[in-house]
This record gives structure tokens, sequence and C-alpha cells, in this order.
């Protein structure tokens, strides 16, 4: 997946990167909290050697996405689905709210899967698979 942004901000073999929303991302807004922003703000791997207010074409592989997908939203999901089932086995049927109480397990088994999620960012992000790359860039804004 290919995308054209500007250079904002230079950092060793880091860069940040201001780009128009994708057109995949529609008005989900989701990234920016409900904000209506068209813009969005990444950190790309600066392999093309980039400076500051330099058009980029940057790069990550469609694996990846997916895969970023997966483990952001799936994994939560599956969680949460998980953790009802559970909770219809293990709550008894003569509690008077075991539908709050199922709900709740399912809940927590979300939270936790999130929290293990985020416990495991650092070393996602040292590996620097699922991070932009930087491929090349332009004086004036090219398309990509």
């Amino acid at each position: 997946m290919k995308q054209c942004g500007i250079v904002t901000e230079v950092n060793g073999d880091l860069a940040k990167v201001v780009m128009e929303r994708h057109s995949s991302c529609g008005s989900c807004t989701a990234c920016k909290m409900g904000r209506e922003e068209s813009k969005l703000e990444i950190e790309a791997i600066n392999v093309a050697k980039a400076q500051k207010g330099q058009w980029v074409s940057v790069d990550m592989e469609h694996q990846d996405v997916l895969t970023a997908a997966l483990i952001v939203y799936v994994i939560p999901l599956i969680s949460l689905v998980l953790g009802i089932f559970i909770g219809n086995i293990l709550v008894p049927d003569t509690l008077q709210y075991k539908d709050i109480a199922v709900a709740a397990i399912g809940f927590v088994l979300m939270a936790l899967s999130f929290l293990v999620i985020k416990s495991k960012e650092g070393k996602i992000k040292a590996s620097k698979k699922y991070q932009p790359v930087i491929t090349a860039a332009f004086d004036e804004r090219q398309e990509v």
C-alpha cells in the first residue's frame, strides 16, 4: 500500500510524515477519536533519507497491514465472544443478573486482550515489521 505525504520532522532513521487519509479509511475517523480531520500523521522508517519539507512515497506491505488489523481488531473481538461463551458456562442460571455477569466476563477478557497487545507493543515496534517505510523522496508532490 503506497501513499504520498510530506515530512514534518526527521529523527535519525525515522521521520514523521503527514498524509491525506487513505480512501480505505472512509469517514471512520477512529484513529483520531471522532475528529473529522482529513490528515494523518505517521512515523516511518526513512530509508530514502528524506529531509523536512520533502514529499515522500510511503509504503507498507498489504500483508502487514492485514496482520496488524487482525491483531488490533479481531483478537479482542474473539476474546469478547470467548468471554461471553465462558461466562454462560460458569455463571449459574439461578443468578438474577446472569446476562450482566456474562457480559462483564466478556468485557474483562476483551480488556485483558488489549492489555496483552499493549504489553507486546514495544517488541512489535522494535521489530519494525509493521512500520511504514519511506521509499522515495521528491521536491514536489508526486502521484504514487
